[in-house]
């Protein structure tokens, strides 16, 4: 893989001087980690449609148990219950449960960083303000 290369900045130099990180590094570290998050937003964060796709998973399980049941004419109708049992039990609904708990594990781990990386531009703004100011007195 290649080398991401980051332009420097005359404030780098800055930067480097009062030994806090560079900004431009620390922004360019942020977005991609908010590149990654932003499917898991979408799926799992406000608004998002994993409960939309967790009922369409449901649905198709179903729709092929009722299926499935319609090739015997002599066996007896499922019942709702059982079908919502059945579709709930499913390997591929267990599946896409499980898929769901490691993206959303994921996703809070990946908004961890960006947390930290805020919280460090933000030292270091409070570290150059200092500077500043012990420099006028």
């Amino acid at each position: 893989m290649a080398d991401d290369v980051v332009a420097r900045s005359r404030l780098g130099d800055i930067e480097d001087r009062l030994g806090i990180d560079r900004l431009d590094v620390l922004l360019a570290d942020r977005y991609k980690l908010v590149e990654k998050v932003a499917t898991l937003r979408a799926r799992y964060g406000n608004f998002g449609t994993f409960e939309h796709l967790r009922k369409v998973m449901l649905a198709t399980v179903k729709m092929k148990a009722r299926a499935e049941s319609l090739r015997d004419p002599k066996a007896p109708k499922p019942t709702e219950g059982s079908l919502d049992d059945l579709a709930h039990s499913a390997p591929e609904y267990v599946e896409f449960v499980t898929q769901a708990t490691l993206d959303r594990s994921e996703l809070t781990l990946l908004e961890a960083k960006i947390e930290a990386i805020d919280a460090t531009i933000m030292r270091a703004n409070a570290i150059t303000r200092f500077a500043a100011s012990e420099a006028r007195l």
